[in-house]
């Protein structure tokens, strides 16, 4: 049997230091010494009285734990370090649902009709010709294989000319919102729409790259307070296909589905209706929360277009703001609609900023046109002298007859061409128009141009665009579209839109066939689907599972730091203080030494 005597310790060993400075100096020692800690290292490794193989053994088990501890945090650091984050879902419901802001735009942006007659009616059928060309062309470049337009700027100088100067065809023979509608306002909008029976076209009009577009529930008055179709938003539409470019292949309207901020300038993101058609637009709210770096990928880029400064660019209009600003670097011109809608906003800085390089192009082509137009006059001259000597050659030779007097009297009269009259009046006293950045827009025909040039490039890869980021809050529709044919049968037509149908002329049922397309745009359910990117590893989680891991394998924690702390400004002063009695000590020693030895005096 074997008696193992264990008396409490007391914090010191055999072999522990001592001094002989008396009680202070031993107290001074207990006080700040490394075995205070509250950890048993000191008694594992430094007891002199357990037996070697056992503070051997322990040595090895605890350089162990420290080496997994070590690993341990560093897979919590480099976890923290990836920023991972997941998102959250939920659904709220609502008793009353905001419907989202409306663009509809006409896939045909002008009244080819319109156009033909006011131009043979100004006697400008060279302008007319002009058009009808680029038009040929433009359809010709959409059947090749590689989409290119074999044409250039120089060629339309006139038709650009004349655009500046009585205003862009879109504003002139664009179709206006009325006639996109069919009957009266109750009617028109149906359902929750019942605020419009007295619009301002003038606040529900837009100008975007498709022409004169029409802008509904900007201010976010519609709000659908049943679910289904019939408690949301139903418009009827007149495509006016009789009036359709030649080049149009698609007709019918456009609907762009947008966040009441937002702006539509492009078209990109929208969702085709076509007439004869009866189209259920269905839509699923979604709000969008996102994380910035480092979790995320989010950015708030402030819209340089958008009405409202608080605005921040969604990534359509990203993806707008950096066409355009490609085609004024290209094409050397401002799209007219953007010009307008800077203009509008009254943010002319953005405008100035363009005019500079435009100016500096322009001037460029001025100068190359008049070189061209020196050489055409140099080589005219010469072959009026060329033809001069031929004629007199040939009066010397007498191989031709001329008849001065029968030429003169048969000789037509030169034609006087009058000054073309537009009675689109209120296109040339817009706001833009009566400015100098009328000069610096591009026209609708080199529109045509421009953007083909830069679809050519993008085939080419001469241009890349930056990937745009989300912004960090934002709306999205969730959209689904189911279409049947409208009106379904003559005896529907008969019914219940021939009576109701408030036109000029009693409409047929082939022409509504042709021409009426009915939308109904609607919340099947009153909720919103909300989501929410967190971070799914905070900075307290870390130092949680970091304290956690520490103090589990080496028994480590912040009160321990605040002990070791502790103990190094002990040890400090306590060097410091005995450096200090040291010297006092010595100094001491040195009086007493004259005192005893009178001769060193």
């Amino acid at each position: 049997m074997v008696v193992l005597k264990v008396e409490p310790w007391n914090g010191t060993t055999a072999d522990s230091p001592t001094t002989s400075d008396g009680p202070e100096g031993d107290k001074s020692h207990e006080m700040f010494g490394f075995q205070d800690l509250a950890s048993d290292y000191y008694q594992v490794l430094r007891q002199k009285e357990r037996p070697a193989w056992c503070r051997f053994v322990w040595g090895i088990v605890i350089i162990i734990l420290l080496i997994f501890t070590g690993y341990m945090v560093y897979q919590l650091l480099a976890d923290y370090l990836q920023y991972n984050s997941f998102v959250e879902s939920s659904i709220s419901w609502q008793k009353n649902l905001t419907l989202p802001a409306i663009t509809i735009c006409s896939t045909n942006p002008l009244n080819y009709t319109l156009l033909k007659d006011q131009l043979k009616t100004g006697n400008d059928t060279k302008l007319l010709e002009e058009f009808n060309h680029l038009m040929e062309e433009f359809v010709k470049s959409s059947t090749k294989p590689n989409g290119y337009m074999n044409i250039s700027f120089e060629e339309f100088e006139d038709f650009n000319a004349f655009e500046h100067e009585f205003g862009s065809l879109v504003l002139r023979f664009g179709p206006h919102l009325y006639n996109m509608l069919f009957g009266e306002y109750d009617y028109v909008f149906r359902g929750i729409g019942y605020f419009v029976d007295y619009l301002d076209w003038s606040k529900y009009s837009q100008m975007t790259e498709l022409g004169v577009c029409f802008e509904l529930n900007d201010d976010g008055r519609l709000k659908q307070t049943v679910g289904g179709v019939k408690g949301g938003l139903v418009i009827d539409l007149d495509a006016n296909v009789d009036h359709y470019l030649f080049t149009t292949t698609t007709k019918g309207f456009v609907v762009f589905i947008r966040d009441q901020d937002e702006t539509i300038m492009l078209n990109r993101g929208e969702y085709v209706v076509s007439p004869g058609v009866e189209n259920f637009i269905k839509l699923t709210a979604t709000t969008h929360t996102r994380l910035g770096h480092p979790h995320g990928t989010c950015k708030n880029v402030p819209s340089q277009f958008g009405k409202y400064d608080h605005h921040y660019e969604s990534v359509r209009e990203c993806v707008q703001r950096q066409r355009m600003e490609a085609m004024v670097d290209m094409c050397h011109c401002i799209p007219w609609y953007l010009a307008d809608r800077l203009f509008t906003l009254n943010k002319t800085d953005i405008l100035d900023g363009y005019s500079e390089k435009i100016q500096a192009h322009q001037h460029a082509r001025a100068r190359a046109r008049m070189k061209r137009q020196l050489e055409n006059e140099t080589e005219n001259a010469e072959n009026t002298e060329n033809t001069e000597n031929a004629e007199t050659e040939n009066l010397e030779s007498g191989d031709t007859e001329i008849e001065l007097g029968e030429e003169s009297s048969t000789a037509e009269a030169p034609k006087t061409t009058e000054p073309p009259t537009t009675p689109w009046s209120w296109v040339t006293n817009q706001p833009l128009h009566k400015t100098n950045y009328v000069h610096l827009t591009c026209g609708f025909v080199e529109m045509y141009i421009c953007d083909k040039k830069l679809e050519e490039a993008e085939m080419e890869g001469e241009i890349e665009f930056e990937p745009c980021p989300e912004p960090c809050e934002y709306h999205e529709w969730n959209v689904e579209i189911a279409s049947t044919l409208f009106p379904p049968s003559e005896e529907y037509f008969d019914k219940f839109l021939r009576d109701q149908l408030y036109l000029p002329k009693t409409p047929t049922y082939d022409f509504i066939r042709e021409n009426m397309a009915r939308v109904h745009i609607y919340y099947d359910e009153l909720k919103v689907n909300e989501k929410v990117q967190t971070k799914a590893y905070e900075p307290q989680n870390f130092v949680a599972e970091f304290g956690g891991t520490v103090d589990l394998f080496i028994g480590f924690s912040f009160f321990t730091i605040f002990q070791l702390i502790e103990i190094s400004v002990a040890m400090c002063l306590t060097r410091l203080w005995q450096r200090r009695r040291k010297a006092k000590k010595t100094e001491e020693s040195n009086s007493n030494s004259v005192i005893d030895n009178p001769s060193v005096i």
